[in-house]
């Protein structure tokens, strides 16, 4: 089995039941649904301050109990840790500019106002890292930009995000097989492949 692409896996989102199932925390469902098919569980790494699920395909698997806006720190903590460059890098997160269901890949660029990834490109001293940004809808009118991400999905959400979830593991499996320029190319935009219910 050749290595992953991406050694480190980072979901972005806010430690606490209360923010659990709210949109700024997809990076976190992202992860947890992973670990879950394949049997693991997240132990808390306290010098690091993240909670850790590592596979047995080499990934390692990081959501950061910092808050969103210090992600950064346990981000650079890790690297170092595990003596990894940015290139092993890639980081789940939520975005506003896309509809609930869509996802994009891109192998680096610039925050766009996330906080999590202003923190983590603080902390590198770099935006040169692969993201994988998640849709969770634009800020509805009359919402403040933290109010909606703050915000929980509605039940008749839930298909739509499972469906995002399971698209999102799909694309990061492209990206470990056959690399990032590929998988952009496959799952960036409102046609991306989808998953099935087939088994």
């Amino acid at each position: 089995m050749s290595a992953p692409t991406y050694k480190l896996i980072v979901g972005l989102g806010n430690p606490g039941p209360e923010y659990l199932f709210t949109r700024h925390n997809v990076g976190f469902l992202v992860l947890d649904a992973w670990a879950s098919e394949e049997g693991e569980v997240f132990r808390q790494e306290r010098d690091r301050s993240s909670q850790l699920a590592s596979l047995a395909s080499g990934e390692r698997l990081v959501k950061p109990m910092t808050y969103m806006n210090e992600s950064g720190v346990a981000v650079a903590a890790w690297l170092e840790w595990l003596k990894l460059t940015v290139s092993d890098l890639l980081v789940i997160v939520d975005d506003v500019a896309l509809p609930l269901g869509q996802i994009r890949l891109r192998s680096e660029g610039s925050s766009g106002g996330h906080n999590g990834l202003k923190s983590v490109e603080s902390h590198l001293g770099t935006d040169r890292y692969a993201r994988l940004r998640c849709g969770v809808d634009a800020v509805p009118p009359g919402w403040a930009l933290e109010r909606w991400v703050l915000s929980r999905f509605h039940p008749e959400e839930e298909d739509k995000l499972g469906q995002m979830i399971q698209t999102a593991r799909l694309a990061i499996e492209c990206c470990q097989s056959e690399g990032i320029a590929v998988a952009m190319n496959r799952f960036n935009g409102p046609n991306a492949i989808e998953p099935t219910n087939d088994k």
